[in-house]
């Protein structure tokens, strides 16, 4: 027998896939309650029961999308043999190359969310990859809130850049050559990242 929470879980997964694909496809704006509802097979009292309305359901779809792109990062520096700060911000940019990826976190997440709730969600995860770099003694160490602060500026605005371009792996090399030079004075001699 399914109990309320299972039921609750299921209602909540459904409305976030329903709503995450929609604002992939379309954006927030051009999305209705009704077509994320219709999607997600359950009624408009059952999305504004379990989100408050649109904005806390894209909340929640901004999350999950970054929660993955967050996930892969830490599963990269588990299964690499020398996990490097460079490599964490490629994922971070390969995931910028998705149209997906674009269009909630990038495009709309800040005319949704703010700047700087969309800023403040970036830099925890650079702080994380900051972190593990100095522990692992890739780099020296470093004023980490800082320099996540302008990391995550400067990777949200790599991202844009190869979103928008004519030839997204061109611009994605290049932001590539970019994060690197920026991050090279950040490492220690002789580490991972610096070979």
């Amino acid at each position: 027998m399914v109990t309320q929470s299972e039921r609750t879980q299921a209602t909540r997964a459904a409305l976030v896939s329903a709503g995450r694909a929609l604002f992939a496809e379309r954006g927030y704006a051009a999305v209705s309650v009704a077509e994320i509802v219709k999607r997600a097979g359950v009624t408009t009292g059952a999305l504004y029961h379990q989100f408050g309305g649109k904005a806390e359901l894209f909340a929640a779809a901004y999350a999950e999308v970054l929660h993955e792109v967050s996930a892969s990062i830490v599963k990269s520096r588990e299964v690499a043999e020398r996990p490097t700060l460079l490599a964490d911000c490629g994922i971070y940019l390969d995931a910028c190359v998705n149209p997906a990826f674009h269009r909630i976190v990038l495009v709309d997440g800040p005319a949704v969310l703010g700047s700087r709730r969309v800023l403040d969600t970036a830099e925890l995860m650079i702080e994380g990859s900051l972190a593990a770099a100095r522990d692992r003694g890739e780099i020296v160490d470093p004023p980490i809130e800082p320099l996540a602060r302008m990391l995550a500026a400067a990777m949200k605005e790599a991202g844009t850049m190869i979103a928008t371009a004519a030839v997204p792996d061109q611009a994605r090399a290049d932001a590539s050559e970019g994060v690197r030079r920026l991050i090279a004075g950040l490492l220690a001699p002789g580490s991972a990242g610096n070979r």
